[in-house]
């Protein structure tokens, strides 16, 4: 391989590269300008943006004036997410644009027009260089076409090496056939043509001497901690090369296969480099596609109540606050990622807004089922059935309770009339059982008073008359009443003593018998 020839396709594959990796090279870097932008407000923002339009250098400002822009519509759209939060929801404040996004839209466009007039200013540098250089060569040709060349044609020759050298760049699209075409030419000049052999050999060890120091400078850069500034100055090193004439034949090989190593071990630090960030990229992609799939598997079963939706969203926003903590991915991927993760959410709030959507339906029913039961303890609540109503009131509150949900703010005041009519119907039981039960208490004292007038009976010789006495007795303590539940042993007081009475009177045992059945 000719030099001239490798080092035109080192430089295209370094153009390939470099546009290539343009976004990735010197992340670190990158990373820290847009966290320095976040930490400004949107009106430092808006400032910034008009003193990028003020640079000189206005298209290296590029990249940060799409930082800057892409910073500030994030603040925004927080801002404005605040303000909905805080109830304006107003659709006339939807379409009307921010004060703010006015400004910065102004500053913005100003800053596309100053880049679009430093392009056009740039192309035509170019196209004025690019004649320039045809100029340089067809000196070139004039000095190689004259029969001799002394001292003079060889100073004009320095004298265009220096104007090529010192001449900027040129459109792209012209830049690799310029080079070879001059390069051509400068060879022509050193190999074909009688130069004064002192002059020629001074020159070809300037030119080793020059080309000696790129290839330490290059072996130097290996070194170099920062992928973007090893990569800029590695095609510096590349420019000043071609730059540079040739050496002695015998030495062209080698100096350029030391030049070359130098340039291999950079093009390899660099690919191991980006070849790890296409692993670390990898590996994070799978770990978000990982948790794209535990979002989708918490719909696989969709609950049924609103406790177990508010779990289940709240790990859904878990897993998402755990798939952004992974980390940023290349371009490429981080789409992909951003729209398996769209679409696990989206899936996810589908199902949870139909659960919401078909339970809304439900709950109008369930409000009116609620009114209905209301409506009936309504009916019942004056009731005196004591038994039955209770029971219908309690089937009533069961039912209450199977209906399921329905919303606090709309069932309280159903709830209120419905637990009102039951309070109605169970203080009335309770006060009238209170009643009966102090009425049982003065029946309780009546027949304690008349168990102790009857203890003192004593049988007499007139038979007939003790019955009639004691059937008397039997009359008055059926109309004392009931007694409370725990007081019934009195009943049986009063039976046993009425039995041993009626077994002590002197009369026929037929018709004792028969009085104290109906006892």
């Amino acid at each position: 391989m000719s030099e001239e020839k490798a080092i035109i396709e080192t430089q295209e594959e370094a153009i390939i590269e470099n546009k290539k990796d343009v976004n990735t090279i010197d992340e670190g870097s990158k990373g820290e300008n847009v966290n320095q932008l976040s930490n400004m407000s949107i009106e430092t923002l808006i400032l910034q943006m008009n003193q990028l339009s003020e640079s000189k250098d206005i298209l290296s400002k590029s990249k940060q004036g799409e930082n800057i822009r892409s910073v500030f519509y994030q603040k925004l759209k927080q801002t404005n997410k605040n303000i909905e939060e805080e109830g304006d929801k107003s659709s006339e404040r939807k379409l009307t644009l921010h004060p703010l996004e006015i400004e910065f839209k102004r500053a913005y466009n100003k800053f596309q027009k100053e880049k679009a007039k430093g392009r056009k200013k740039k192309e035509k540098e170019e196209q004025e260089n690019l004649k320039i250089k045809q100029g340089i060569i067809k000196d070139l040709q004039k000095l190689t076409n004259q029969e001799e060349l002394l001292e003079k044609p060889f100073e004009q020759f320095r004298m265009l090496q220096k104007k090529w050298r010192d001449t900027g760049h040129v459109p792209i699209a012209q830049n690799n056939s310029l080079w070879q075409s001059y390069h051509h030419h400068v060879e022509i000049f050193y190999d074909y043509i009688k130069i004064n052999n002192d002059l020629r050999d001074l020159d070809f060890k300037r030119n080793l001497e020059e080309k000696t120091r790129i290839c330490q400078k290059a072996e130097a850069l290996i070194n170099e901690k920062s992928l973007n500034k090893m990569h800029e100055n590695l095609q510096e090193l590349h420019e000043h090369w071609r730059n540079i004439g040739p050496v002695k034949k015998e030495l062209r090989e080698e100096i350029w296969e030391r030049y070359q190593m130098a340039t291999k071990l950079i093009h390899k630090k660099r690919n191991d480099y980006f070849l790890k960030k296409k692993e670390e990229n990898d590996t994070r992609l799978k770990a978000k596609n990982v948790i794209c799939k535990k979002i989708n598997a918490l719909t696989e079963n969709p609950p049924n109540t609103h406790n177990e939706w508010q779990n289940l969203i709240t790990k859904c926003r878990a897993l998402e606050d755990k798939w952004k903590e992974i980390g940023k991915l290349n371009k490429k991927d981080n789409k992909t990622g951003w729209d398996n993760l769209r679409k696990s959410l989206d899936h996810f709030y589908e199902t949870k807004n139909a659960f919401y959507k078909n339970r809304k339906n439900n709950t109008k029913k369930a409000i009116q089922e609620k009114l209905k039961l209301c409506e009936k303890a309504e009916a019942l609540k004056d009731s005196t059935a004591w038994k039955d109503t209770t029971q219908q009131l309690i089937k009533l509150q069961e039912n209450w309770k199977k209906i399921g949900f329905s919303p606090k703010q709309e069932t309280d005041k159903i709830w209120k009339r419905f637990n009102a009519a039951l309070d109605t119907f169970f203080n009335s039981k309770k006060q009238y059982f209170k009643t009966l039960e102090n009425a049982k208490e003065k029946n309780l004292v009546a027949k304690q008073k008349l168990l102790k007038e009857i203890e003192k009976f004593k049988p007499s010789e007139d038979g007939k008359s003790d019955f009639n006495l004691l059937s008397n007795y039997s009359r008055q303590w059926k109309n004392c009443g009931i007694v409370p539940f725990k007081k019934q042993k009195i009943e049986k007081k009063f039976e046993a003593i009425m039995n041993k009475h009626f077994d002590s009177i002197q009369m026929d045992k037929v018709d004792v018998t028969k009085e104290k059945f109906r006892n």
